[in-house]
C-alpha cells in the first residue's frame, strides 16, 4: 500500500490521518481498510469527520479514503488557490494516482456529491459504482434554505463575529438545527458538533478558509458547472445507487428522482423517512447498510 510519503496526524476524532503533498495542496485523508477502493467526498462546510460512523461499516471488505476538500478542514493549500468543483475533482484524481489506485468506488454527499458528478461525467474510467446523497445538482445550488446563513458570512465585521460565534457548541448546534441540517434535532449530537468546530471553526485561519468556501458557492462560473457536466452524466452508464433523505430540506428527494432519470446506470432511488440532509448522521446504520450491499 502506497502513501505517497504521507505524514500523520491525529485530529479530534481520533482518527490517523495522513497528509500528503500533491503540488502545491497538502491534502489530509483517511485512508483506512483493505479491498476496492472507496472515494467518500464529504460537503460544505464540514470535512472527512461525517463519515467516521460510515467507514467502520465498510472497512471489513473496502479500502476507505476519505479526503477533507480544498479549502475544508485539514488540507491546507497556498493563498487564491483554485477551490473549484473542477478543481477539487482534479485534486482527487491526483490523489487516487497518488495512491496507485486505478478505479474507485466514489461516494459523494452535498458537495462532495457534485465533486462526484464531475469525476463520473469527465472522469468514468476512474470510477467503478456511483452513489449520490442529498447532493448539489444542476441548478440547485446554493440552497434557498442555506442563503441566508451563507450571505451573512459574507459580510464586513458581522461575517467575521457570526463565523467566531458559529465556534461556540451551543450557538452552532443551534444554527445547524434552524438550518435544518437534521429531520430531528436531537440526532444532532455533541461530538458530531464538536468535530465541526474543529475542523472548520476552531481559530481565525480555519474561520477564514470557511469564510472563503462559502464565498465559493456564490461563483457562477463554478455554479455552471452542474449544469455543464450533464451531457457526460448522461453517458455514464456505471451502477449507480442514489440515496436521499425524504425530509431534506436543502435537497429535496425531487432532484434525487431527476438524477436518476438522468444517469444510465442509476438502478435506484431509496428514500431514508424522517431524515434530514445529514443523513449520514442521522440514520447511520441503515446507510451504512443500502451502500455496503450495493458496493457488494
Amino acid at each position: 500500500m502506497r502513501h505517497c510519503g504521507a505524514d500523520c496526524l491525529r485530529p479530534a476524532d481520533n482518527a490517523v490521518k495522513r497528509v500528503t503533498q500533491l503540488g502545491d495542496v497538502r491534502l489530509a485523508y483517511r485512508d483506512e481498510g483493505s479491498g476496492p477502493a472507496v472515494l467518500l467526498l464529504h460537503g460544505c462546510p464540514f470535512a472527512s469527520f461525517v463519515w467516521r460512523r460510515l467507514i467502520p461499516q465498510l472497512t471489513p471488505t473496502h479500502r476507505c479514503i476519505a479526503p477533507d476538500l480544498l479549502g475544508l478542514g485539514d488540507t491546507e493549500t497556498p493563498p487564491g488557490a483554485d477551490w473549484s468543483l473542477a478543481a477539487q475533482a482534479e485534486t482527487m484524481i491526483r490523489l487516487l494516482d497518488c495512491l496507485g489506485i486505478e478505479r474507485a468506488h466514489v461516494l459523494g454527499h452535498d458537495h462532495g456529491g457534485a465533486v462526484a458528478q464531475v469525476l463520473a461525467a469527465r472522469h468514468p474510467t476512474r470510477v467503478d459504482r456511483l452513489v449520490l446523497t442529498d447532493a448539489e445538482a444542476y441548478d440547485n445550488w446554493p440552497s434557498a434554505e442555506e442563503r441566508p446563513f451563507a450571505r451573512i458570512t459574507q459580510m464586513p465585521f458581522l461575517g467575521d463575529l457570526v463565523l467566531w460565534l458559529w465556534s461556540r457548541r451551543i450557538v452552532l448546534r443551534a444554527t445547524l438545527v434552524r438550518g435544518k441540517a437534521v429531520y430531528d434535532a436531537r440526532e444532532l449530537s455533541g461530538e458530531f458538533i464538536d468535530f465541526l468546530v474543529r475542523a472548520n471553526l476552531a481559530d481565525r485561519h480555519r474561520r477564514a478558509k470557511t469564510k472563503r468556501f462559502i464565498a465559493e458557492q456564490f461563483a457562477p462560473d463554478n455554479n455552471r458547472v452542474t449544469l455543464d457536466i450533464l451531457d457526460g452524466l448522461r453517458r455514464f452508464d456505471h451502477p449507480t445507487l442514489l440515496i436521499w433523505a425524504e425530509n431534506d430540506a436543502h435537497f429535496g428527494p425531487e432532484w434525487g428522482e431527476r438524477l436518476r432519470r438522468e444517469i444510465p446506470g442509476a438502478q435506484r432511488l431509496e428514500l431514508l423517512p424522517s431524515t434530514g440532509h445529514l443523513l449520514m448522521e442521522e440514520r447511520p446504520e441503515k446507510f451504512g447498510a443500502l451502500v455496503r450491499d450495493f458496493l457488494a
